[in-house]
């Protein structure tokens, strides 16, 4: 029997001794004065088992103590059965852990803190003594003030395998996810707070327990006290404390458990922040932690409950295992707790709001729950209460319950909070950070999951990139866009346990057209020859079709185009199978104008210049043409062809990145001859296919189309030509900067046209490399939404309704996720890119009108 080490400042009367236990070893005597030299009229004895924790037993101790065999008497009085049924039941807790350790795979630990340095010594010190046999310690110093942390962390370089990682934005969420862009080494990220201490087992429980059940995502351990020396402290504990009454008998929760705990409801008996692991692919794959939840935010909590929450709604298991200990130093003080337990609730109810503002239909499932809640919380037998001692405040109760109003409230605020800081801040997707140094390329693969076993990287790739980004397919059709660190993605199993997490979408099970006829293609490339390298890569891929295009239109739009041969650049030029036409009015859209007008295909594909397509992109456009007649327009997927700098990554990211759409999916207006005045005038249906029927899974705004993009998009031939040319006052090489493709797709729904998504036809596209392009893009990209918008309305005036509705539904929805497939103006842009973007805004008005003017001039 040893007493737990306390690193806290001694007092002179403690509340409780907290005390370790070996069952399996002869027990000494209680004292009620301890060495440190306080006294306590109790002790809190963690009872363990070769090891392993199976109980608490509170002792009350007389002035004279406990002798030894008063002490052994009673413990075998009330444990005897236990140790005597454990020894049956088979090999020991001992030989378990023993022969994990053999095996044990290399872990990495994050502990997050803020200005804590003593706190933060204590909780190195107790990693140096784990027993786990391979793992690195990474240390996040959250918006420092002082190189306090920084010096704690270099006293432990040579004791540790440790990393110190700065994250200037306050908050332990963003602390966590900033861990979580680094190359964490191994599949296991273990998580302990700065004030706590680690059992020398906790590490090697945890990835014992992953390693047992290969199918779970996360595993939670158990939070003892460090010490009771306040009745704040056992205050605390009977409330629940971390474990919150889970106990010391291990749990799995998921599929096939849900009759005896709901993944909402009660929280949480299935993990807690300050001792949890996580398979790294499954954490990174829920998107980490809600920056508006947790320690350093208006909400004070919860991110920890979300992410298990998150983990669990999405089928993935996650385990309780009190073999691993850590203990945890309770505030001392009545005021430190009241503060805390108007947290916990503070961050309960915020919880549930995030919930509900990133998936509304949850909250038709709380309130089927609600019931059950009301009277935990007015019941004196509820789990947090039916243990609380008499002279249990009720004003830590009121605190409690005054926090969970708030809740909701403080959730929004700092969601709004964030995004202004956001913008102020000019703030960088988290798979780019920039200016410190360690930024690093990400490889684009294609990997075919019924292929090989994995993507193949060069030895030069592996130690020039920092990351991978999969696109992950069945044969021709996408199932997944994932990205794993490297050097993470060589690993077959970490590979093979992000695929197991994807939600992979249903085949297609629309038939193709009896006899298999499908339509001819022509392709129209409309190009300036700027770029004959990348223009030559996408006739070589055009020429390499699985399905052959009935023809290549490469449309040169320049200006005083010369009549000079133009295949010296670009030998694919000279293939009898690519035209070259001369459109020397300028514009895109003029361009594809007289592609149109030339080609001879029953539908015409729009690709550009700096794109590659997929050798299966014309099959799968004709074949979509082919099983839905009624569909006069389709638009495609669009990936990276290469991330290679900050600014390409940044566009990925506000482009949709690993969110995009890969389901096919078919657009309609919901009425498109309903009164001017009507919302579903301008209201878009996005519908699937489901059994074999159409179903709408979603709305958006008539203009806010991103499944459509000029790079990559198709429409009968017949159709096209039927609603009119492309307006020649939008588009690059015009005032306008963009918005024909847009534009065209608006109309076409406008008129009654169906008009569908097909991820299969698959395109890579090679975003601007540097800042500067990037930039320009942005702005362009302002311009050519305004004076899209500004062609529309001045073609129908009606169309002002339409955007005073979408003006509305954009106003209601600031707090939700985008809907995938759906264009964003801002959203994901540093600050500067942001205000070029709304300059161009402001500007697109004025550039439609001009270019009109110019046009009809």
């Amino acid at each position: 029997m040893a007493l737990v080490d306390d690193t806290a400042p001694a007092v002179d009367t403690a509340a409780a001794h907290v005390l370790d236990v070996e069952l399996s070893d002869p027990v000494g005597p209680l004292q009620r004065t301890a060495p440190d030299g306080t006294t306590a009229d109790e002790a809190w004895l963690l009872l363990r088992l070769d090891g392993e924790p199976v109980g608490w037993e509170v002792v009350p101790l007389p002035d004279q103590g406990m002798r030894a065999d008063e002490l052994q008497r009673l413990l075998d009085s009330r444990w005897g059965d236990v140790v005597r049924r454990r020894r049956a039941a088979g090999p020991g807790f001992a030989e378990v852990h023993a022969r994990h350790l053999a095996v044990a795979p290399r872990a990495s630990v994050v502990l997050c803190t803020r200005e804590r340095p003593e706190a933060l010594a204590g909780c190195l010190e107790s990693l140096t003594a784990q027993d786990h046999p391979d793992f690195a310690v990474w240390v996040v110093d959250n918006a420092p003030v002082t190189t306090a942390t920084a010096d704690v962390v270099a006293g432990f370089a040579g004791r540790l395998d440790i990393r110190y990682v700065v994250e200037p934005r306050p908050g332990l969420s963003r602390a966590r996810n900033r861990a979580l862009q680094e190359p964490l080494e191994g599949e296991v990220v273990a998580w302990i707070d700065d004030d706590e201490v680690a059992d020398p087992m906790w590490l090697s429980e945890l990835t014992r327990a992953l390693t047992e059940r290969p199918q779970a995502a996360a595993v939670s351990g158990l939070v003892v006290p460090a010490e009771l020396a306040t009745r704040a402290q056992v205050w605390f504990e009977q409330f629940g404390g971390h474990s919150k009454g889970r106990g010391f008998t291990p749990a799995d929760f998921g599929p096939g458990s849900g009759d005896r705990q709901s993944p909402l409801y009660p929280l949480p008996p299935f993990g807690v922040g300050a001792n949890m692991a996580f398979r790294t692919s499954a954490l990174r794959a829920v998107g980490g932690f809600d920056a508006a939840l947790g320690a350093g935010t208006l909400t004070h909590g919860a991110e920890d409950t979300r992410v298990f929450t998150d983990l669990l709604r999405s089928g993935l298991p996650t385990l309780y295992r009190p073999s691993a200990v850590t203990r945890h130093f309770h505030r001392r003080d009545v005021a430190g707790l009241r503060r805390q337990m108007e947290g916990y609730g503070t961050g309960l109810t915020a919880f549930y709001t995030s919930l509900v503002v990133d998936s509304p239909p949850v909250l038709l499932r709380l309130a089927a729950l609600a019931g059950r809640a009301v009277r935990d919380m007015t019941s004196s037998d509820s789990l947090r209460v039916s243990g609380l001692a008499a002279d249990f405040p009720a004003e830590l109760l009121s605190a409690n319950r005054a926090g969970m109003l708030r809740g909701p409230g403080a959730y929004i605020r700092q969601r709004r909070l964030d995004r202004r800081l956001d913008r102020e801040a000019g703030a960088v997707p988290a798979a780019s950070p920039a200016g410190d140094g360690g930024w690093r390329p990400t490889k684009v693969v294609h990997w075919d999951l019924d292929g090989t076993d994995g993507p193949v990287l060069a030895d030069e790739d592996v130690a020039r990139y920092g990351a991978v980004h999969v696109v992950a397919r069945r044969g021709a059709r996408p199932v997944g866009l994932f990205t794993l660190p490297l050097p993470e993605a060589l690993d077959r199993d970490a590979r093979d346990a992000a695929v197991q997490r994807l939600v992979e979408p249903a085949p297609e099970d629309a038939p193709v057209a009896a006899g298999g006829a499908l339509p001819s293609v022509s392709v129209v490339i409309p190009t300036m020859l700027e770029r004959p390298a990348g223009l030559s890569r996408c006739l070589r891929a055009l020429l390499d079709q699985e399905l052959p295009p009935v023809e290549v239109l490469v449309v040169d739009n320049r200006p005083g185009t010369p009549d000079g041969d133009a295949a010296a650049a670009v030998p694919e030029l000279g293939d009898p199978r690519v035209r070259l036409l001369r459109q020397p009015v300028p514009g895109i859209s003029a361009a594809r104008n007289r592609g149109v007008d030339e080609a001879v295909g029953e539908v015409v594909a729009f690709t550009d210049d700096d794109v590659e397509v997929d050798r299966h992109w014309v099959r799968a456009l004709a074949e979509r043409f082919a099983t839905e007649p009624a569909l006069d327009g389709l638009g495609g997927l669009v990936v990276p062809s290469e991330l290679e700098t900050p600014a390409q990554e940044l566009f990925e990211q506000h482009s949709g990145g690993a969110a995009k759409v890969l389901v096919a999916e078919t657009l309609r207006l919901e009425r498109p001859r309903a009164r001017s005045w009507h919302p579903a005038r301008y209201r878009v249906l996005v519908q699937r296919r489901v059994d074999g029927a159409l179903r709408t899974v979603r709305t958006h705004s008539l203009y806010q189309l991103g499944t459509f993009m000029g790079a990559n998009m198709a429409f009968r031939t017949a159709a096209l030509r039927a609603q009119g040319p492309f307006d020649q006052a939008l588009g690059t090489g015009t005032p306008s900067r963009g918005g024909e493709d847009v534009d065209m797709v608006v109309r076409m729904l406008t008129s009654g046209r169906a008009l569908g998504y097909e991820p299969s036809a698959i395109t890579s596209h090679a975003h601007r490399r540097t800042d500067a392009e990037l930039a320009r893009q942005m702005a362009g990209y302002g311009t050519g939404f305004t004076a899209l918008l500004t062609a529309v309305v001045a073609r129908d005036p009606r169309h002002l309704v339409g955007l005073a509705h979408a003006a509305l539904t954009v106003a209601r929805s600031r707090l939700r996720p985008r809907d995938p497939g759906v264009t964003t103006l801002l959203e994901g842009l540093p600050a500067e890119l942001r205000r070029l973007r709304l300059r161009g805004m402001v500007s697109g008005p004025r550039a439609y009108l001009a270019a009109r003017t110019k046009e009809t001039s």
